[in-house]
């Protein structure tokens, strides 16, 4: 994300394999992640994050990749999508560092196998969480200084 961006949905998931629950609030705690997430154990992969385009494109696909059946974001905003590791961005009250832009392909990825480019490739992105502090839908997400 060049400087900034709306935050589109935020989603919660409280077990791993159970759809999540859409949320107009939520409250990001340091060096954890998002409340009341299962994935909210710490490490560098506290949250998810990837652009509405991203996500629009990965329902439209007719021959999905493996990842892009599983990947489920804890946020999706609208706005550019150019973060590398190190950037943080503040939203609400909350602050969060990009960690990673991981994405491994796996040799049983039908788009892999054929040697297509998947979506998700470094355009999904984990954050921590710097400073804890509510989030809500609607809120501008944008590129601190700090």
């Amino acid at each position: 994300m060049g400087l900034q961006g709306t935050i589109i949905r935020l989603t919660r998931y409280s077990a791993k394999g159970i759809p999540g629950e859409t949320l107009e609030n939520a409250r990001l705690v340091s060096g954890l992640g998002m409340e009341g997430d299962f994935y909210a154990r710490g490490g560098d992969r506290q949250l998810s994050l990837l652009a509405l385009e991203d996500r629009q494109q990965i329902d439209t696909l007719t021959e999905p990749g493996l990842c892009s059946k599983r990947f489920k974001e804890n946020i999706l905003f609208d706005g550019p999508a150019a973060l590398n590791p190190g950037i943080r961005l503040a939203a609400g009250n909350a602050l969060l560092e990009i960690s990673d832009t991981g994405k491994h392909c796996f040799p049983e990825c039908p788009l892999f196998s054929r040697g297509q480019d998947c979506v998700l490739a470094g355009r999904k992105f984990f954050a921590k969480v710097i400073r804890s502090g509510p989030i809500k839908t609607g809120d501008i997400i944008r590129r601190d200084h700090e």
